[in-house]
């Protein structure tokens, strides 16, 4: 009987621990913009209720223009906009990262995913 006690208490201290690391890694943020000649990237990990607000960031930026929505979306897939915008995206709950081929795009298009970059910052940073 107490064998069975002590095996529950560690199995239950283990849950908790495993649900507390879970719990505070989500808050953690990490943004990560790289650019080449030839290539612009951004990463970004962030807590997972700001996802919702990333989307919709993102649809006014991008997506209300070109009849585009990402809101409640996991993307992982190069996408073509009307405007022949062309970018490779992956969205999940708390994960974003976009590649954009500068070669393969006008500046403009370039210019336009960077600024929608930067403000991510700002949304997931809730500023």
């Amino acid at each position: 009987m107490r064998k069975s006690f002590l095996l529950t208490g560690t199995l239950m201290l283990m849950i908790w621990v495993s649900i507390s690391c879970y719990h505070y890694d989500d808050h953690n943020i990490s943004i990560s913009v790289s650019e080449t000649k030839s290539t612009y990237k951004m990463s970004a990990h962030f807590n997972r209720s700001k996802t919702k607000e990333v989307h919709e960031y993102m649809d006014k930026k991008l997506g209300y223009p070109n009849n585009v929505s990402f809101v409640n979306s996991e993307i992982d897939a190069t996408l073509t906009l009307q405007d022949a915008t062309t970018f490779y995206i992956r969205s999940y709950p708390g994960e974003l990262e976009i590649k954009l081929d500068k070669e393969k795009n006008s500046y403009e298009a370039y210019e336009r995913v960077k600024k929608m970059c930067e403000g991510i910052k700002s949304v997931v940073a809730g500023k």
